[in-house]
């Protein structure tokens, strides 16, 4: 497609990843992920008697943090984030002293709940020409940011691996912040981040109500993606959304926010 010469309809374009930027099949609960963990746990200096031992102590310590986050939370809406990574670290306290000097506990925490991750992962890929579009994008002076829910421990070796974080000029992650959406207060903070007005910007995700109602309730645009990952409840369109494309259509995409549809 030719170079058109439109200004963008959009400053900032941000984009949601999980059935938006990327195609991802994972499932938390299979054995080959609980297996990784309990052998990188190991190489790490921590015992656990068993794949089964290890387990139930994730599962205490897990439910322990989360009301302890829960009780901390900095919104009390629904959306307060929690963050899984201290849950890795307490599950990796009874660690030697020489396993610490090999890597420090923060480290390993994150490879710790990396091997877990890509245990759970049976595919992951970013959708063919999201690269492409993200570039694009930025060609014509966009500012491209990931805005996702998800657990930073988890995402920034996804987008490590599909090729995403070397093209991103920001990134911004639930589990980080502590808010998830559709909260009006992570917009805020987003447009915010970017020092941008919301009507000069733009979502882009796969949820009728996490990104195309979160968006709007900020006076934000949204691009509605329905993918094979958006909620059983959503339509193939969305009344809401400023377009709604069937799958990640990032030619329609573009088309859009450079201007390149006929008027």
């Amino acid at each position: 497609m030719e170079s058109m010469t439109h200004i963008p309809r959009y400053e900032v374009v941000f984009f949601d990843l999980y059935g938006t930027l990327v195609d991802i099949q994972v499932d938390m609960q299979v054995d080959a992920a609980w297996r990784a963990l309990f052998e990188t746990a190991r190489a790490l200096g921590a015992e656990y008697e068993s794949v089964a031992a290890l387990r139930n102590r994730f599962e205490q310590l897990e439910a322990r943090e989360m009301v302890h986050q829960s009780n901390h939370a900095i919104v009390r809406n629904g959306c307060g984030e929690f963050n899984v990574l201290p849950v890795y670290r307490s599950l990796l306290m009874n660690r030697s002293d020489e396993a610490e000097r090999r890597l420090a506990l923060p480290q390993a925490a994150e490879k710790a709940a990396w091997s877990f991750r890509r245990g759970a992962i049976s595919g992951l890929r970013a959708y063919p020409g999201a690269i492409d579009a993200i570039t694009r994008l930025q060609e014509a002076g966009v500012v491209v940011a990931l805005l996702c829910n998800g657990q930073s421990c988890y995402v920034r070796p996804e987008l490590d691996v599909t090729g995403l974080a070397g093209v991103l000029d920001d990134v911004i992650i639930s589990s980080e912040e502590k808010i998830r959406k559709p909260s009006k207060d992570l917009y805020m903070l987003a447009l915010d981040r970017e020092f941008v007005v919301a009507g000069k910007a733009l979502v882009v995700g796969n949820s009728e109500e996490r990104d195309v109602v979160g968006a709007q309730s900020m006076g934000i645009d949204a691009v509605y993606f329905h993918t094979a990952s958006s909620p059983a409840g959503d339509h193939e369109t969305s009344e809401s959304a400023v377009r709604s494309f069937l799958g990640a259509d990032f030619e329609g995409l573009l088309r859009y926010v450079l201007r390149e549809n006929p008027e």
